[in-house]
């Protein structure tokens, strides 16, 4: 599927246009698009911006959103009289929320039953109580016959819960991990796998930003950024989890971290080698096809598939 957004991210990007054409060029490469394609233009980093680009943007109706290289959005410029996000946010608000909370939650489910599957393999040994599995099997099973969302959400928090307490099991003990808490972090498998869901939140908002959707407005979540965390939900297990319990399992040294009274701090080079290995796991592409079939999913008033 294609998608009418563009995403410029890292750094050093000279980003050009004609009336008809956006030129990036970046280390020496130079990319063409034609110009009526780009909807939304994402700027993550920083680049190089010759003002022709907005002004032809403007004329197209297209709009242009910046981001610090973290991810946080900056802002967003936009022609006058552009409703597009209002028209958004108003479907959003209008939509079948338990439907769509329940795909999202059977997805989110699913992934996590999978990867913890084949744990046992990975450790070498038997690391399910008994019946565990089944209460995983049975939890997807009976989400087709839950009434209300709060109920949904208590039995996907439930499952979570359950899924963390089972990746314990498969990690060293001197790690001191048992279970996913809130910050502040006291041990480092918490700091590592809340750095791979920060670098993932900013991917998915980027692509929540270029489809026009409000990031406040969620199905199965509520609050601020609630629809970013409902679609982040069913990746988290293959674009993060599962590398983070490789490197933890096979490349976290004690010079990788700190921990202290207060909370554990993960050093530079640690940081520095998770980036590149989550920067490899979080498809982009695959995000984008996601919100762009959300998209059209809220507009049009279809089914809400979600890609595995």
């Amino acid at each position: 599927m294609d998608v009418p957004w563009l995403i410029v991210a890292g750094f050093g990007a000279h980003i050009k246009s004609t009336r008809n054409t956006l030129f990036v060029q970046k280390e020496g490469i130079i990319e063409e698009y034609p110009l009526e394609s780009v909807r939304h233009l994402l700027i993550i980093g920083g680049h190089t911006l010759h003002t022709p680009v907005i002004a032809n943007l403007m004329k197209k109706g297209a709009k242009l959103s910046f981001f610090e290289a973290d991810g946080k959005p900056v802002g967003t410029l936009r022609p006058f009289n552009n409703q597009e996000e209002a028209k958004f946010s108003e479907i959003q608000k209008n939509a079948p929320n338990y439907r769509y909370a329940v795909s999202i939650a059977r997805a989110s489910m699913k992934s996590k039953t999978l990867l913890i599957g084949g744990l046992g393999e990975i450790a070498g040994r038997e690391i399910f109580y008994a019946g565990e599995l089944q209460i995983f099997s049975n939890a997807l099973d009976e989400l087709e016959y839950l009434i209300k969302i709060s109920e949904i959400r208590r039995i996907e928090r439930l499952t979570t819960d359950m899924y963390y307490e089972v990746l314990s099991r498969v990690l060293p003990a001197e790690f001191g991990f048992r279970r996913r808490t809130d910050r502040p972090y006291h041990d480092p498998v918490n700091a590592i796998i809340a750095f791979g869901y920060a670098m993932l939140f900013g991917n998915v908002m980027f692509s929540v930003t270029g489809a026009s959707l409000d990031p406040d407005t969620g199905m199965l979540n509520r609050g601020q950024s609630s629809l970013v965390y409902d679609v982040m939900e069913p990746f988290k297990a293959d674009m993060i989890d599962r590398e983070a319990i490789r490197f933890i399992r096979e490349d976290l040294q004690e010079e990788d971290y700190e921990c202290g009274h207060a909370r554990c701090i993960l050093s530079d080079p640690c940081m520095k080698e998770l980036i590149r290995l989550f920067h490899q796991t979080i498809d982009q592409d695959v995000i984008d096809r996601q919100v762009a079939a959300l998209r059209e999913s809220l507009e049009q008033k279809t089914d809400y598939i979600i890609e595995r």
